[in-house]
């Protein structure tokens, strides 16, 4: 099988744990778009945050950010895919998150936004690479729809919390973990998987042909839909299962070993 187009997650998938790309990653990478495959990410993050590492990688085509809620041609500037959470939702969100004390972040645009500076957002600011804004209440400020709302919290409690919004808003928003740290809500159609179903339409590629390589369960929608879906060797169990193949960890260069194996037909199957 020629794959015609390989979506990566950046974090704890392309990135390693000191939020870069190792050198092999971005060799295979190369190699694979010298060989006609187009590579482009499938990321949580805001594009701006996303950007160092689409221009390193040479990415033309367009990105999935914000956890599939936009679909974006970082060349032309253009957004081609844009799904908002309706601000009925939103205002609820936010609502049950001051009733308990949860740290928020509301996103519009290429921008972010709590209430007051904390360890939390300074955090943030350090993976993201980029400084948000401290604006007050949420409630009174928000005035859009926006794109994506995240809570960050301790492993347990963002479990705990996951359940409970999935029961509230699960019928009408996404509601996914990207990190152990992070819950993240966004329109209910905002998926990795139906963003590159959209992207594969836009680039007049198959599924068949599409490679998707994620770590966490916001990339178990893109990992299912691929014609090849690969889990990172340090993604939870669940995500394994769903993939197809799994690859080493982050750490060890794992995307480059997939991308070796499927793209540059270097080596054998496990």
């Amino acid at each position: 099988m020629k794959y015609r187009l390989i979506a990566v997650d950046l974090d704890d998938s392309l990135l390693d744990h000191h939020q870069r790309i190792s050198e092999r990653n971005k060799q295979a990478l190369r190699a694979a778009q010298e060989m006609g495959t187009h590579v482009t990410v499938a990321t949580g993050r805001i594009p701006d945050s996303a950007m160092p590492f689409i221009r390193e990688l040479n990415v033309t085509v367009p990105i999935i950010a914000y956890q599939g809620a936009y679909i974006k041609d970082t060349m032309t500037g253009e957004t081609l895919v844009k799904n908002p959470i309706p601000m009925e939702y939103a205002y609820r969100i936010m609502e049950k998150c001051k009733e308990d004390n949860l740290y928020t972040q509301v996103y519009v645009e290429n921008n972010y936004f709590f209430e007051q500076e904390c360890p939390y957002s300074q955090l943030y600011q350090r993976i993201s690479g980029l400084k948000g804004k401290a604006v007050g209440d949420l409630r009174a400020f928000l005035k859009e729809e926006p794109t994506k709302i995240l809570i960050m919290d301790e492993p347990e409690r963002i479990s705990a919390y996951y359940q409970q919004f999935q029961e509230r808003f699960g019928g009408q928003l996404q509601v996914t973990v990207s990190k152990p740290i992070f819950l993240e809500m966004t329109h209910i159609n905002a998926t990795k998987g139906n963003a590159l179903k959209r992207l594969g339409s836009i680039l007049g590629i198959p599924r068949e042909e599409i490679i998707a390589i994620g770590d966490s369960y916001n990339d178990l929608s893109m990992i299912e839909y691929a014609g090849l879906g690969v889990a990172m060797g340090n993604a939870p169990d669940p995500v394994k299962a769903s993939a197809q193949y799994v690859t080493s960890a982050n750490d060890e260069d794992g995307v480059a070993e997939a991308v070796e194996r499927f793209v540059l037909e270097r080596g054998s199957l496990k």
